[in-house]
């Protein structure tokens, strides 16, 4: 029975957001049944998203929720964690915890939920090693770029060793993203992607003392 009841306070809980973000995109119970059938080929009737709005339809399905986050350009996890909206969420029955956690644990980047015990950890990481990949790259264009500017500063004859410490803190960011990439291979995982400037870190065996740097700058 208690598990009954919190699966009807989540429904609950998601179908407010569902109202909550569809008036303020200006957007009728209609309106969003016409895009949710001729933009993503899911029949969906008016009634059934009324009634669902409405308390009077037990759950929306994975694709519904979906598409429907999607048209309303909102993550699909915020409709069932209302992030700074809420104190707190029934994540599980008997189980609340603030919508922020929830939600990473949710998509992985936590391993589990406050108050959670070991033996509750999930295995996230997949989901962090992927996040530390987007970090690692984010923060080698930041250094990348700022590189570039030191070295046309030290040719226009500004100190020269800052290029040169730039260049080796891009490299131990290069490294560690290789690092990076080699485990997720050795898990069974594909990494992401890469940028071209950045292809050589998944040659074996290839080294680059400053990345960035001119063969001038290196010798």
């Amino acid at each position: 029975m208690e598990a009954e009841e919190w699966k009807a306070r989540l429904v609950k809980g998601v179908a407010q957001q569902v109202r909550r973000y569809r008036l303020e995109r200006g957007m009728s119970v209609q309106g969003l049944a016409d895009i949710c059938t001729e933009q993503y080929g899911l029949p969906i009737k008016r009634s059934v998203l009324a009634n669902f709005e409405g308390g009077r339809r037990p759950a929306l399905s994975v694709v519904e929720l979906i598409v429907i986050a999607r048209i309303l350009r909102v993550p699909p996890a915020q409709l069932l964690f209302p992030v700074g909206l809420e104190e707190l969420t029934e994540v599980l029955p008997g189980k609340a915890a603030d919508p922020w956690a929830a939600l990473k644990w949710f998509t992985g980047e936590e391993d589990r939920l406050p108050l959670d015990k070991e033996a509750d950890r999930q295995d996230a990481e997949p989901v962090q090693l992927f996040r530390r990949h987007d970090q690692l790259t984010a923060d080698w264009r930041a250094n990348n770029l700022n590189l570039q500017n030191l070295m046309r500063s030290a040719a226009g004859g500004a100190e020269p060793h800052l290029a040169q410490f730039a260049g080796e803190s891009l490299k131990r960011i290069a490294d560690t993203l290789r690092e990076v990439r080699q485990e997720m291979r050795s898990k069974g995982l594909t990494p992401p992607p890469i940028e071209p400037s950045l292809a050589y870190i998944d040659t074996p065996g290839l080294d680059i003392k400053y990345v960035g740097l001119s063969e001038e700058s290196d010798e």
